[in-house]
Order: structure tokens, then C-alpha cells, then sequence
């Protein structure tokens, strides 16, 4: 049974603890969170409960929410893999697979009020003697800028198609961040499609811009390390990280030589200059290794500086 079709006395006892969980999350309460869990998931979590919930904290501003789909089940048996299929028709829908050690079990997906990105929570029940307990809780990123993992693929699509390899790229880095709201238990319809999709621009992309790419166009020849994406409220749009030669303290000399890469950029990547307003840059004088600060010095470049400006 789903959403309407639930029993309303069963649908209210759940909300109520679905309530308690948002506030839970919402304050970092270790002891309201854990008395809602079954023995087994407050023992599978004990370690990373803590940076779980300063996690959620941080995110979830009140205890508001409401509920995006909700999953009834009752089996003959307990100890059984249960699927539950949203739709078959859209983009956005999604398959939600778990195991139930009960006959009983309940699944809410759970949209908490936060600024920005949206987020869900989605709550695993199962009934123990009489008794509902949390027995699976999962927190992830559902949106980003505005849209699923599924809207940002379709995107990357039209962008590709259009040849413009970097803004389809952005876009399949940010639907990767949202992919598994649920995590392993999450599964959208055409998630294959995408994982197909995402493979081949990577392929493209080493193919066409093999990194480190020496920009030898300019008399000091930048090297570019690292394209990605760069959100600016809403837009997607591109940062640049490249090795220069130039001392980064010379600002003067190091946005000459960014200007010219500036002029350049539309040409080398074309698309990165279609509807936003910026493109980013980062020089370094050394690439950088991981988990390691380095030095590096930024420019935020407008779209209209160097760009020709279409349509007027």
C-alpha cells in the first residue's frame, strides 16, 4: 500500500515517529534517535552516529517536513527482501530495495525543510512485537541547484549533443552527488542509462582533453590540471585549475596571463559560455596533491567580459 491507500491509524503512527526522527536529526539527540532503533541498527551505528548526526544538523533547519512517498508492506513471512517501484514511466522514478526481518514494514521518504539543495530522509520501519521500530535510516542529497540526478543527466545530454563536452560534464559530476539519495537501497529506473552515459563522456573527455593540457596558444603556457563544476545559486558554471609559472604573488602578470586564457576559453570549451554569468579560475604553482593546502590565487571572470554576447 502507498501513500493514500495506507491505513490512516497506521499512517498517523508513523508520522508521529517520522516527527520525533526529523527532531532527532534536526538537535544531534544520540538518545531520542537511538530509543527509536531496533537493537541491530543501534549496534551497526555506533561508531558513526555522532558525525552522522552533525551532519544532518547542519543541514535540517526545523523540524518541518513532509512526506514524498510513503511504502506500507505486509508480508506472509518475516525475514524478506522487499521492492518497492515508484513508477515506470518517468525519469525521476525511482526503486527502493531492503530487507525486513518482520511480516510488517514501513518506508517514508521524507523531504526536511532546508535552504538550498533538497535533502531526504528515508525511514525503514519494521513492526516488533506491536511495537514499530527504525530498523534502517538514510540521509542524502536528492537536488542540486534544482534538480534529481535524472533532470541533471538529460541536461548533460542536450549539452553533449550540442558539443558541448565540459557543461555535459559538469552536469553528470553533479548528478552523481544526488544519484542515491537512500544510498544502496535507492535505485532510480534508468540508472544504467546514466552509468552508460557518464562512462562515455569520461572516455571523451580523456580522448579530447588529455590532462595535464598545456595551453601552448599563450607565450607562458599554462598547464590545466582540473576542470569542474562551480555552482553559483542555481547556474552550473566551470572552474578552471591550471599550473602557472608565474609566481602567484605577480598578480599583475598572472591576470595577463589569465586574461588571454580568457579569450581563449569559449574556443577551447565550447558551451562554458552559454547561460551563466561567470567562468572561475584557480592558479597554482604547483598542482596539488591530495589532502595537502596549496597556495593558489583566483579569478572570477564574467561571461560578457571576453565573450562575444549573441542575441543583441
Amino acid at each position: 500500500m502507498r501513500n493514500e491507500k495506507i491505513d490512516p491509524k497506521v499512517k498517523n503512527e508513523i508520522t508521529k515517529l517520522n516527527a520525533a526522527v526529523i527532531d532527532a536529526l534536526k538537535n544531534k539527540d544520540e538518545k531520542k534517535i537511538t530509543d527509536l532503533m531496533t537493537a541491530d541498527l543501534r549496534e551497526s551505528v555506533a561508531e558513526n552516529l555522532t558525525p552522522f548526526l552533525e551532519q544532518t544538523s547542519s543541514i535540517i533547519q526545523s523540524k518541518s517536513f513532509e512526506a514524498m512517498d510513503e511504502y506500507h508492506t505486509i508480508k506472509p513471512q518475516a525475514n524478506n527482501d522487499v521492492t518497492l517501484i515508484s513508477g515506470n514511466d518517468s525519469d525521476n522514478d525511482y526503486i527502493i530495495q531492503y530487507h525486513s526481518h518482520s511480516k510488517e514494514s514501513f518506508v517514508s521518504v521524507l523531504i526536511p525543510k532546508c535552504d538550498g539543495d533538497r535533502y531526504l530522509v528515508s525511514t525503514f520501519y519494521i513492526r516488533d512485537q506491536d511495537e514499530w521500530k527504525l530498523n534502517t535510516l538514510q540521509f542524502g542529497r536528492h537536488t542540486v541547484s534544482g534538480y534529481t540526478a535524472p533532470e541533471l543527466f538529460r541536461i548533460a545530454e542536450k549539452e553533449q549533443f550540442d558539443g558541448h563536452l565540459i557543461p555535459a560534464i559538469n552536469c553528470m559530476v553533479l548528478s552523481n552527488t544526488c544519484m542515491t539519495p537512500a544510498e544502496s537501497n535507492w535505485q532510480y529506473r534508468i540508472a544504467s542509462e546514466m552509468d552508460a552515459f557518464n562512462q562515455s563522456l569520461t572516455e571523451q573527455a580523456q580522448e579530447r582533453y588529455p590532462m595535464p593540457l598545456i595551453i601552448s596558444e599563450i607565450e607562458t603556457q599554462p598547464e590545466i590540471f582540473k576542470i569542474m563544476p562551480q555552482r553559483v545559486d542555481n547556474e552550473i558554471c566551470t572552474m578552471i585549475k591550471y599550473r602557472s609559472d608565474i609566481n602567484i604573488k605577480d598578480t599583475m602578470a598572472l591576470a595577463a596571463e589569465n586574461k588571454a586564457m580568457h579569450e581563449m576559453a569559449s574556443s577551447l570549451f565550447p558551451g562554458i559560455d552559454k547561460d551563466v554569468p561567470f567562468v572561475f579560475y584557480r592558479a597554482f604553482n604547483e598542482i596539488p596533491k591530495e589532502d595537502i593546502s596549496t597556495p593558489y590565487f583566483g579569478f572570477v571572470r564574467p561571461v560578457k567580459e571576453n565573450f562575444p554576447v549573441t542575441g543583441k
